[in-house]
């Protein structure tokens, strides 16, 4: 069934916005990637430029105008943020039968923000509001590996450790955030939990900062060198997903 003119119209101009966010931003160039003439994409673009959706510099380039700055705004504000991190949590939990979570870094402390809930039958201490020492879990080593080395070691108590795994003095913990800064994701190794092995990699808000982080955890019988590389390579996949539902001061939305 061919489509009604006006939707056609409607996803030329939604294309052309699209062309326009990737960097092409002259007439002629829009209008060879639209397929379309030159004077039906120049009217559309007009049309854009009218309703604040494009602006035209005086270099006669086109660049995103401040409507969809309003919409995206309007957007933020709307989502119901714990839901969507939820729902993006637990396909990476059905992808891999372990518990996966978010979490940011709260003074000393890593303060889980939601939890995916693995298919494996363990259940794990982690709760969404509740926190754990930064320096036995991944997340916080993630997440401390991007501040200053001098900041990040502050966090660091000897008198802090949890298990027989556990960092045990600020040389071997400066050494483990370095190792995390190298290889882009970090390690519990049944640091915080016996039997607990837990992968996290870090999440940058959709200003860059990467001021959160996601992580799985599995028992460690299914935690194998193969298989840690695999979950990373996972974690990465969603990033990009988690990233979009978290705007800048997101962490208001739990509060």
């Amino acid at each position: 069934m061919e489509k009604p003119t006006g939707a056609k119209t409607l996803e030329r101009g939604l294309d052309l916005l699209d062309h326009v966010a990737a960097g092409v931003d002259r007439l002629d160039d829009i209008a060879a990637a639209a397929g379309l003439s030159r004077s039906s994409t120049h009217r559309m673009l007009t049309s854009l430029v009218a309703g604040r959706y494009l602006s035209l510099g005086p270099d006669n380039r086109y660049r995103l105008g401040l409507k969809l700055m309003e919409l995206g705004a309007q957007t933020q504000r709307s989502l119901n943020l714990p839901e969507e991190i939820q729902s993006r949590l637990a396909e990476i939990a059905d992808a891999t039968r372990d518990t996966t979570h978010l979490g940011i870094l709260e003074a000393d402390d890593v303060l889980y923000l939601a939890k995916a809930r693995g298919s494996r039958g363990i259940e794990m201490a982690s709760r969404p509001g509740g926190r754990l020492r930064a320096q036995n879990t991944a997340m916080g080593k993630m997440i401390l590996s991007f501040r200053p080395r001098a900041e990040a070691l502050t966090h660091f108590d000897p008198t802090a450790t949890i298990t027989d795994f556990s960092l045990k003095t600020v040389e071997d913990f400066d050494r483990e955030l370095t190792l995390v800064r190298e290889r882009g994701y970090s390690l519990d190794n049944q640091e915080n939990e016996l039997g607990i092995i837990c992968v996290a990699i870090p999440i940058p808000d959709l200003s860059g900062q990467p001021v959160a982080s996601i992580s799985v955890s599995a028992p460690s019988v299914y935690m194998t060198e193969e298989r840690i590389a695999d979950l990373v390579a996972v974690l990465n996949s969603h990033a990009p997903q988690i990233t979009s539902c978290l705007p800048p001061g997101f962490k208001d939305s739990w509060e």
